[in-house]
């Protein structure tokens, strides 16, 4: 028999707030619990939300920050949620006795568990997802001060812990960088494929509308994408709009861009929409665009893909592994390469059939990523940490 554990999660991102590391949260608790092993997470408090619930089987506990946008989290608004959740933690994990900790993101939630570890003996679990992992031209930037001094932090998180996993296998060797010693393995993000399953679609809609989804921060590169616009729209006569979901403090800008341009009559800004209703985005898209500069593993991507749509995107880590040039989808070496990007597009726009075939083929390539199956991968990890302690 299976023994049931308790596992104790810290993020200081959760659904509604933050970005694709408080989904992957979601998710691995919600597999965890459906197991039947007893999952509390702890994670920051904002606006209107509940101190304590109970999410899909997860105990969650939110604790006091200093944080103004639910988007995007400034250091010191980070800082404030190591306070809380040390203090937190010094009161109640005594109480909760988890058997293993799951850290997600060595900064600024790993001190946490490193703290835990070291006063209390319980070990612990990193997730690496992206910005926490050391990296040359950082988003923001000012970062590139902050990593040189929180390197030595990062290394003691990451060698303290039973194991320290990444969610790709680019964003593994960004990692071994910083410390070649540390032992990483690589367990990528999932999919709800109950969630996420493709439409029919028409392979010669009377619009072709593109799809792209992220925070409106430097990194995922939608100025990129406008400042494409132009050349797309002088390489088809075919119509086709672009929509653009998600918020951030570059949505003036973007605007004025797409202004400045002339293209803000092919540019939606939808803005901010539940993670309940971005099924409904994908199924009415024909295609799906990403021109990030940085990435751990886009949720995004494989949410598009299972939605049966191909996906043009800059060929950074995590992405490369999810699309294979010319089969479910296309790569672009450069995001600012306005030119190979329009271009990219402009194929996918002018034939319908290849969009469905690469769609179709998108489909297949997800079935592995199922969070079910992820999550058994995370629980084998515990037991051989769980073993050795």
């Amino acid at each position: 028999m299976i023994k049931k554990l308790r596992i104790l999660m810290i993020n200081y991102e959760f659904p509604p707030i933050g970005g694709g590391g408080g989904i992957v949260t979601r998710y691995l608790g919600r597999e965890f619990a459906r197991r039947g092993h007893d999952v509390t997470l702890v994670t920051s408090h904002f606006d209107h939300l509940p101190r304590h619930e109970i999410v899909e089987g997860v105990k969650v506990h939110r604790v006091p920050v200093i944080r103004r946008s639910p988007n995007v989290a400034k250091v010191h608004e980070m800082f404030t949620y190591i306070l809380s959740a040390l203090a937190w933690s010094f009161r109640y994990v005594p109480l909760i006795r988890p058997d293993i900790v799951q850290v997600f993101f060595g900064i600024p939630s790993g001190p946490v568990a490193y703290a835990i570890c070291k006063t209390m003996g319980y070990p612990y679990v990193v997730f690496l997802g992206g910005r926490d992992v050391p990296r040359p031209n950082p988003d923001p930037p000012h970062y590139r001060y902050l990593y040189p001094i929180l390197k030595p932090a990062i290394r003691a998180i990451w060698r303290s812990a039973g194991a320290v996993i990444a969610c790709s296998k680019g964003l593994r060797e960004l990692a071994l960088q910083t410390d070649p010693e540390t032992r990483i393995e690589v367990i990528p993000d999932g999919i709800d494929l109950s969630r996420f399953h493709a439409p029919k679609r028409k392979a010669e809609p009377s619009v072709v509308r593109i799809l792209s989804i992220g925070r409106l921060i430097p990194r995922k590169g939608f100025h990129h994408l406008i400042s494409a616009l132009p050349l797309l729209r002088e390489m088809t006569e075919k119509e086709f709009t672009v929509e653009i979901v998600g918020d951030g403090p570059m949505m003036s800008e973007l605007k004025e861009i797409s202004k400045r341009l002339d293209v803000d009559d092919l540019v939606t800004f939808s803005g901010t929409v539940s993670y309940e209703r971005l099924g409904e985005k994908y199924e009415s898209a024909d295609l799906f665009t990403l021109c990030s500069s940085a990435e751990g593993m886009p949720l995004v991507v494989l949410e598009a893909m299972a939605m049966g749509l191909p996906v043009v995107a800059t060929r950074v880590q995590g992405i490369e592994e999810l699309i294979h040039d010319g089969l479910n989808g296309f790569l672009v070496e450069d995001p600012s390469d306005s030119q190979t990007l329009a271009d990219r597009i402009s194929l996918l726009i002018e034939d319908g059939r290849t969009r469905i075939r690469m769609g179709a083929e998108a489909i297949r390539s997800v079935e592995r990523y199922d969070w079910a199956r992820i999550a058994e991968r995370y629980l084998n990890v515990y037991r051989r940490v769980l073993s050795r302690a």
